[in-house]
């Protein structure tokens, strides 16, 4: 017991420098300059002990910030905001005498049930505030308690003041959650679009009200998933496109309000036809958010739409309506819940589904591509598949570099093409990122080259320019 009694005052200081910083870092978030000193002021008077203070301060703060955020809505030309702004206009007209005061009093009054109306605030952020005006009140009308005395506010509510009137008010501009969400209608049909996620997040989302951002998400989700006619100010698809990087970028601020929208979508999405449910699927392959919509039902709707192609001759694989639901199958969440994509994909012929990786690199195909320069039954072929691995080299592992440097090596086609020389040189300035490991991996295919050509008539091929690669390199 005696060692907690020691203990708890050191907690409890770290606990108040804690919530210290955090007022403080709010109080810095505080949209308005002129409202940011006043809420300053009501921490300093808080920090002091001078809760009263603080608690006015606080109010003083909200009535500022209410009044500067309705009259910068009339500037900017909502009309239902200009009678606002006169009734303001007269009151400081009449200035400090008994016409002006009583003005600013009936302004006062409704201040946040305007608020409210202009869409700054909710219900609930409206009957939290409230609570501060009536404490403002106690604070400096002490007559107003009933048997006498003056009344004494606790830190705590002080703090629990300021606190509210931050993250309910002053921290956010004056967008209101219609006005927000009709900007971001806009935005995505902008010709100067950009998916830039920090953007996004900044503009529509870590400065909107929470009802707003609810209201944002939800678009984006109906949107990217149904794709809906944006009024044809964007083709349907495109719009869908850019409401899906729109969904990344929120996702990365409050996956679990995305993965509702989602899921709400669930059942309309169900009734979508077949190719506005495989966009949606190329769209999301690899959103967690998305599968989290895809129930058993969905499930085997979507194998049936990646596996409909069927197998052709080899060779024949062209068209991209055919490679794209192959290409699928890198992300680890489709093989996952769409395991009969995998499958398909495999029975397909070797060069089919290197005409897919062409399109798709992937650390998936990179492991296949020692197999197919094993199976390369030509110069030329070689040669493609030599370049393949090259398109593959941010995906290369050691191991997997070493297996197709042995596979390559091992193949006649493969080592004795004429363009595999030069490719070996492209494949180590690709892999620099495996570091000095790799060096010993292609000292070993340069010796097994060697030993190869030193039992042929010419021996031509000795890969002299690797081997002057490997010792200029750095």
């Amino acid at each position: 017991m005696p060692q907690m009694v020691r203990w708890l005052p050191r907690f409890l200081g770290r606990r108040r420098r804690q919530l210290m910083a955090d007022l403080d870092t709010l109080v810095n978030q505080v949209w308005n300059p002129e409202t940011r000193r006043l809420a300053g002021e009501a921490l300093r008077c808080y920090n002091a002990g001078a809760y009263r203070a603080s608690i006015a301060a606080t109010w003083t703060a909200v009535t500022a910030d209410i009044i500067t955020k309705v009259i910068g809505l009339a500037d900017d030309g909502d009309a239902t905001a200009i009678p606002f702004r006169t009734a303001v206009a007269n009151a400081q007209a009449h200035g400090l005498n008994r016409e002006g005061v009583k003005a600013m009093q009936a302004i006062e009054a409704d201040l946040l049930a305007n608020a409210e109306t202009f869409e700054l605030i909710d219900a609930i952020d409206s009957h939290e505030l409230s609570r501060i005006q009536e404490d403002r009140n106690l604070c400096v009308h002490p007559s107003l308690r009933l048997h006498g005395g003056t009344y004494e506010p606790h830190a705590e509510v002080a703090r629990g003041h300021l606190v509210v009137a931050l993250t309910a008010l002053l921290t956010h501009p004056p967008t209101q959650g219609s006005r927000a969400l009709e900007e971001f209608k806009s935005y995505i049909c902008d010709s100067s679009f950009s998916p830039t996620p920090a953007h996004l997040q900044a503009a529509f989302f870590d400065r909107v009200r929470a009802a707003a951002q609810r209201r944002i998400i939800q678009l984006a989700a109906k949107s990217a998933l149904l794709e809906l006619d944006p009024g044809g100010l964007l083709p349907a698809i495109e719009h869908a496109d850019r409401m899906a990087a729109a969904l990344e970028a929120f996702a990365a601020r409050n996956r679990a309000l995305v993965r509702e929208a989602m899921i709400g979508q669930r059942d309309r999405f169900r009734t979508v036809d077949g190719q506005a449910q495989m966009r949606a699927l190329i769209r999301f392959v690899n959103a967690d958010y998305f599968w989290d919509l895809v129930d058993d039902g969905l499930t085997n709707r979507l194998q049936d739409l990646v596996v409909q192609v069927p197998v052709s001759a080899p060779g024949r694989l062209t068209a991209v309506e055919a490679i794209t639901p192959l290409g699928l199958v890198r992300s680890p969440l489709v093989r996952e819940r769409l395991p009969k994509l995998e499958a398909h994909l495999l029975a397909h012929s070797w060069w089919d589904q290197m005409t897919v990786a062409a399109a798709y690199p992937d650390r998936y195909f990179a492991e296949l591509i020692p197999g197919y320069l094993t199976q390369a039954g030509g110069w030329r072929v070689g040669e493609t598949v030599g370049q393949l691995l090259v398109k593959h080299a941010p995906f290369l592992t050691l191991d997997i570099l070493s297996a197709a440097l042995t596979a390559w090596v091992e193949n006649y086609e493969c080592r004795t093409a004429h363009l595999m020389e030069t490719i070996a040189v492209d494949l180590w300035n690709q892999t620099a990122h495996l570091g000095p490991a790799r060096t010993e991996v292609f000292q070993r295919f340069l010796t097994r080259a060697r030993e190869h050509e030193s039992f042929a008539a010419t021996g031509s091929y000795t890969y002299r320019a690797l081997e002057l690669a490997l010792t200029t390199t750095p």
